[in-house]
């Protein structure tokens, strides 16, 4: 029997596997006749003028993903959250949303992430208390 799930993340960050990602998850979603998080983190300690401008412009950096999204008549939830990816992701918003399935990029934006599985990626795989599919 295949699970069904309920409440979906997807962590997008504007990098192609993340967009990949973010469209597998809108069609798991619809299929499960789940609810679809979409969620960016960016911490302020890191890179505080990306969490400035995404903070300003949050409705604009998610336009053409939501667009995508009501093509395929699935509804999503839009977040910008400031702190720590690994543990927003991982921890606290599979918590507080009651996450059941994470579907993520393998690799981030980062240069060195296209070598090996990103770094968010492998931490969230590793200590998230629900199912965790990556999209190549």
């Amino acid at each position: 029997m295949k699970p069904k799930y309920e409440h979906i993340m997807v962590p997008v960050d504007g990098s192609e596997s993340s967009i990949q990602a973010f469209k597998k998850a809108v069609h798991i979603a619809k299929r499960n006749d789940a609810v679809l998080h979409l969620v960016t983190v960016v911490d302020k300690a890191d890179k505080p003028n990306e969490a400035e401008q995404i903070d300003r412009n949050r409705e604009e950096f998610f336009s053409a993903l939501e667009t995508y999204a009501k093509r395929e008549n699935q509804l999503i939830e839009k977040y910008v959250k400031f702190g720590s990816a690994k543990k927003l992701i991982a921890e606290e918003l599979v918590k507080n949303w009651n996450i059941d399935l994470i579907i993520m990029g393998a690799t981030g934006k980062g240069n060195i992430a296209k070598m090996v599985i990103g770094s968010i990626t492998s931490y969230v795989t590793k200590h998230a208390r629900c199912d965790v599919l990556i999209a190549k």
